[in-house]
């Protein structure tokens, strides 16, 4: 498989926001986070920025979308996080988008519940264990970062960790650096569950 297109971009951007920028990054770092309760897994991951901070870290990629040499018929960013103060599992996503997964071959779909939020449970597909346990990761403060910047995507909450999606994010400079922000925003918001 040839280097993204655009990685080159992409490489300057990290150099200067001085982050680790890897072309081919570690498969079997990205395939433990699967599988995905509503992301539908990539057949590579490429162009990864990696931003340290103490605790954890964030990892920008783009997934790959088409099999050998093949161009995917769309691009886009997925966004990773690992921190402590992580410690919920549920997923949501708004909108039904060209990597929403579909099938559940290796383990079944999570349950789908609501939360109590009218306006949250209109627009929002959320998955948990339990009402309780969405409404817990999906806290209030959470809950309006992400409608304060009108999310389209998904998001999936684990203990330590998060991966986001933001739908209309391409593998361009601009956008690596804008889910950069979003996923910071979100584990801060996640972290502390005390409403704003």
């Amino acid at each position: 498989m040839p280097p993204s297109l655009g990685s080159e971009l992409i490489a300057a951007w990290a150099a200067r926001r001085g982050l680790v920028f890897t072309p081919r990054p570690d498969e079997a770092w990205f395939r433990r986070w699967e599988p995905y309760d509503t992301i539908a897994p990539p057949s590579a991951y490429l162009s990864a920025c990696t931003w340290t901070a103490n605790p954890g870290h964030a990892v920008i990629a783009e997934p790959w979308y088409a099999d050998g040499d093949a161009e995917p018929l769309e691009r886009s960013l997925l966004g990773f996080a690992t921190h402590p103060g992580l410690r919920r599992r549920a997923a949501m996503r708004v909108g039904e988008h060209f990597l929403t997964r579909v099938a559940f071959i290796e383990s079944p779909p999570p349950p789908r519940v609501v939360l109590g939020d009218a306006l949250w449970d209109a627009h929002v597909t959320t998955f948990a264990a339990s009402e309780r346990d969405a409404a817990a990761a999906f806290h209030p403060r959470l809950r309006k970062l992400l409608a304060r910047r009108g999310f389209q995507g998904h998001l999936e909450l684990r203990s330590g960790g998060l991966v986001v999606h933001c739908a209309g994010l391409r593998p361009v400079p601009e956008h690596y650096d804008r889910l950069l922000g979003v996923v910071r925003e979100i584990v801060n918001a996640a972290i502390n569950a005390a409403p704003t």
